[in-house]
């Protein structure tokens, strides 16, 4: 994995993975998500240490469903109504996705989202 030393590496390190956990979502390939999950923290954590989560709104409308969906999830305590646009957008989808962004903010309004 690249070393992530500033916020465009971090940037693009998360987008690789996000891509990548949508894409073996939608194979079934729970070994592949899991790795690429820990990349996506791993971002996330480089991201937060920096105050720059907020640099993932540039995400929001990525033609990638799980970058959007993993950018939006992680937006939701600084971004809240953005993020919840997005995720509302995704519940609209015909596939996991939907479920998933279901989940998210099903979790989000009952506080039981921990990120």
């Amino acid at each position: 994995m690249t070393k992530i030393k500033d916020t465009k590496t971090a940037l693009s390190v998360f987008e690789e993975a996000a891509t990548k956990h949508a894409e073996a979502t939608q194979q079934g390939d729970y070994k592949t998500c899991n790795k690429v999950y820990a990349i996506i923290v791993k971002s996330i954590n480089f991201l937060r240490e920096h105050n720059e989560e907020a640099a993932l709104m540039t995400f929001l409308d990525h033609n990638s469903v799980g970058v959007r969906s993993w950018a939006a999830t992680y937006l939701l305590p600084i971004r809240e109504d953005e993020a919840v646009q997005v995720l509302e957008d995704l519940v609209k989808r015909a596939d996991i996705f939907s479920l998933d962004a279901e989940t998210t903010l099903s979790e989000w309004r009952k506080g039981n989202l921990k990120l």
